[in-house]
């Protein structure tokens, strides 16, 4: 089992409650990854209700989680043949964090789509290299460590801050660290985590701050082979302290698997 894996397990303590107990190791500063997050309160909407994928995810972040101790409360809102319609709630001290509403349902391994969009042109792997704005910044930055990011080229130089027409962009892939004991088995499990891992793609703007996320919404689209996953994430629009960021996710066979909306404050 990956440290991922133990850092989502959510045990139930009644009709629709869970526990968890949130991973430091997940830490940007003073608060918890919103991805990370996600992915805790997935785990307990899947516990709670039967069809066992998460096709569509909205989430509210009302306030930073640190970690520690948390409650999960997943409220079904109608269930049916195709879905589940679930409330989720994730509460820290008492207080609501996070609150979401996640629609779950079936797909189908292998499926083939009847109509599928080019790809974006993501760098292979063997052109990318591991950069992270966020690493060595102090100790709170312990989340760089539980994902492996590889970007591409001029991704890289922007991050960097080498490249001298930057953009909102970033292409490249994402895993889950190999230093946490390798791939996790269940990928649709880590995608909420994925969609979230990046650091802000105002980030190639010299936007270096804290980037908190005021809303998400993301959908699984199929689901992945095992191996990295390629990344194409940008913003169509910064200014006036907000930037939108769109995160599409791609498997090993370049099928897209994931996609995410989000709106955030630029950091101060």
């Amino acid at each position: 089992m990956t440290r991922f894996d133990n850092a989502t397990t959510v045990t139930p303590v009644g009709d629709g409650h869970y526990t968890a107990e949130l991973d430091a190791g997940y830490l940007i500063g003073a608060a918890v990854n919103g991805g990370y997050l996600m992915a805790v309160m997935q785990r307990a909407v899947l516990a709670a209700v039967e069809h066992p994928h998460a096709v569509s995810s909205s989430f509210n972040f009302l306030r930073p989680c640190t970690a520690g101790p948390v409650e999960v409360d997943v409220e079904p809102l109608k269930a049916g043949r195709t879905v589940t319609t679930a409330r989720v709630t994730l509460r820290s001290g008492g207080l609501p964090a996070v609150a979401g509403t996640i629609v779950a349902g079936r797909l189908e391994p292998g499926a083939v789509p009847a109509y599928a969009a080019e790809p974006p042109d993501i760098p292979a792997l063997d052109d990318c290299r591991g950069f992270d704005p966020r690493a060595g910044k102090d100790a709170g930055m312990a989340f760089a460590d539980r994902v492996d990011l590889l970007f591409g080229p001029r991704s890289y130089r922007m991050l960097a801050g080498t490249d001298e027409d930057p953009v909102p962009e970033l292409l490249g892939h994402v895993a889950a660290s190999a230093a946490d004991g390798g791939p996790v088995a269940d990928l649709p499990a880590f995608l909420p985590l994925a969609v979230d891992a990046l650091p802000p793609v105002v980030s190639t703007l010299d936007a270096w701050s804290w980037a908190p996320t005021v809303e998400l919404t993301w959908h699984l689209r199929a689901l992945p082979e095992p191996g990295p996953l390629g990344f194409h994430a940008r913003a169509d629009l910064v200014g006036d302290g907000w930037f939108d960021e769109t995160v599409d996710l791609y498997d090993t066979k370049g099928r897209l698997v994931a996609q995410s909306r989000q709106l955030a404050r630029v950091g101060r």
